[in-house]
């Protein structure tokens, strides 16, 4: 998006002020340019070269969680988020130079990166690199630890072709992405285990790679395109019927920029239909599990699937409308407020008496095992798809 049009769209923002109690960080802040219309103003001013970047403007950019609540209250239909996308796209080209957020893009975005931290992430605590750490990311340092505690420490599902359990002719790519791959092994086991149940040979091309929604919402708009390009090479390559993708805010990103030659299908839906064609019944659970709600996912979070599971009773996490907190990279740049957003959250599971919660975006897995951590809790966290296959007759 040039800054002209970035103008065009950000115009179409009347200010009349109706997102503003749908946004997250207005709500906790109550500052009008940490308000949806506030920063759609600080975009038309920095596109047309009235402010420059490192006059403010990026403090109350970067405080915005991407979440886009803000869309669906706007009466005119702005695209906020295209708008923040450009506009922070604009403030990295106007201030050319390597930064630490650059950085740690870089380092999330690649497993092997990130097993490399999983095995040095205790002497990283302590001593000289501590204090680098401290220097270099000096906000969300004070995260990366607990991230670390979350790491896998265990190699990553080998890429190749999984054959099913009883075939069908049926072949499909999962998409495990890359923070999850060193995160969430459990949900990528319980992924690729369900689908060869259900007759479907499983391919995880050795060329797959990042989604690029991290860069993309922060700034790296060349990078994102990239790992897009990349991704749509290698689905034009397979003889697959779809690619299945596990993590919310992964199947947002590549349906939206079209980063696939392949039919992009959540694991939910699919384990959904599946199992309204005849799958046998799954084992009961005789529990209270909670759902929450994910920015990225534009469903019901898995409510209807897992409503399947006898006994258990399924209920939508309290305002589930909010954010949590995570938002990419969000909840490393700016601890603070992600923690003061996500313990509203473990307030509302609390409240909720339940055993389980459910997420079906991995940024926010990690918000809410790092806080229910830091409470002393053991509530489960996991992912439609792990829940399910638990429950799996046999």
């Amino acid at each position: 998006m040039t800054p002209e049009e970035l103008l065009t769209e950000a115009d179409r923002c009347v200010k009349c002020g109706l997102c503003l109690p749908e946004c997250p960080t207005y709500r906790l802040l109550a500052h009008e340019a940490d308000s949806p219309r506030g920063r759609i103003s600080l975009m038309q001013a920095l596109a047309a070269g009235e402010i420059d970047p490192g006059t403010g403007i990026e403090i109350h950019l970067d405080r915005c969680l991407g979440c886009r609540s803000c869309e669906t209250a706007c009466p005119s239909g702005v695209r906020y988020g295209l708008l923040l996308d450009a506009s922070r796209n604009l403030i990295a080209r106007r201030k050319p130079g390597g930064s630490g957020l650059r950085w740690l893009l870089t380092l999330l975005a690649e497993p092997r990166r990130l097993a490399l931290v999983s095995r040095i992430y205790r002497p990283f605590r302590r001593g000289k690199i501590a204090r680098w750490a401290s220097t270099l990311l000096p906000r969300c340092y004070k995260r990366l630890p607990a991230l670390g505690r979350q790491l896998a420490g265990t190699p990553a599902l080998p890429a190749g072709l999984y054959p099913a359990d009883q075939p069908k002719g049926r072949l499909v790519q999962l998409f495990t992405g890359c923070v999850a791959s060193q995160v969430d092994q459990p949900l990528i086991d319980a992924g690729l285990a369900l689908l060869r149940r259900l007759g479907y040979a499983v391919e995880i091309p050795q060329t797959q790679c990042c989604c690029g929604a991290m860069h993309r919402h922060n700034g790296a708009e060349e990078q994102a395109e990239r790992y897009c390009e990349t991704n749509r090479k290698q689905t034009a390559k397979s003889r697959a019927q779809a690619l299945i993708t596990l993590a919310s805010a992964c199947e947002l990103e590549l349906c939206e920029q079209q980063a696939s030659n392949l039919p992009v299908v959540g694991i939910t839906d699919l384990l959904l239909t599946q199992l309204d064609g005849g799958i046998p019944s799954l084992k009961p659970y005789p529990g209270r599990v909670a759902v929450h709600l994910p920015c990225s996912c534009h469903g019901d979070g898995g409510i209807a699937l897992l409503q399947k599971i006898p006994q258990a009773e399924i209920i939508p996490l309290a305002e589930n409308g909010l954010c949590c907190g995570a938002a990419g990279s969000y909840l490393l740049t700016q601890p603070e407020l992600s923690r003061r957003l996500g313990r509203a959250k473990i307030e509302q599971l609390l409240a909720s008496r339940a055993d389980i919660l459910i997420t079906s975006n991995t940024g926010c897995a990690l918000q809410f095992r790092q806080l229910l951590e830091e409470a002393g809790l053991d509530t489960r966290v996991m992912h439609p798809a792990e829940l399910i296959h638990r429950q799996w007759p046999g």
